[in-house]
């Protein structure tokens, strides 16, 4: 079976749980008039798209990985650091949501991006924390000081 036909029914699977969600987030008017449910509706829909595209390429044959060989010469779509490499970005993901609340949005964000960018193969600690740091400062200063939304900056030291 193609890899994609699983891949596409579980990107839709996701995109179900983040639609079926959506009614528990009230539906009053937020900032600039939009909805709490604005943002998680654009993730449901760009989700549901994306299955809908890799399961439609997995059914055509067109999706394709990159094939490597196991110790047993045998052909294998996943490297053998496939795994460790998806560890760092559920690490990453994991570390982000438990820290945010003490360490602050710049701090665990950046956090966040290292170990995506070690994920994907990155060996340069401070050239990736450098380049969070330059996205994530203008992101917390957008949210905080433009649009009122108050993301936590460094709650350890009441900041």
């Amino acid at each position: 079976m193609n890899a994609g036909i699983p891949v596409g029914i579980a990107v839709l699977l996701v995109s179900a749980v983040f639609a079926l969600g959506l009614g528990d987030i009230e539906g009053g008017g937020g900032y600039s008039g939009l909805s709490p449910r604005f943002l998680p509706s654009g993730v449901a829909a760009g989700l549901a798209v994306c299955g809908a595209l890799l399961l439609v390429s997995g059914l055509r044959g067109r999706f394709t990985a990159d094939e490597h060989t196991d110790s047993d010469g045998q052909a294998s779509s996943l490297s053998p650091r496939a795994g460790r490499d998806l560890l760092w970005l559920i690490g990453g993901l994991v570390l982000h949501g438990l820290l945010i609340g003490s360490i602050g949005f710049i701090a665990a964000s950046t956090l966040l991006m290292v170990c995506v960018a070690r994920g994907y193969g990155s060996r340069r600690l401070l050239r990736d924390a450098l380049i969070a740091i330059a996205i994530t400062v203008p992101i917390w200063a957008l949210f905080s000081r433009v649009l009122g939304i108050g993301l936590p900056l460094f709650p350890l030291a009441g900041v």
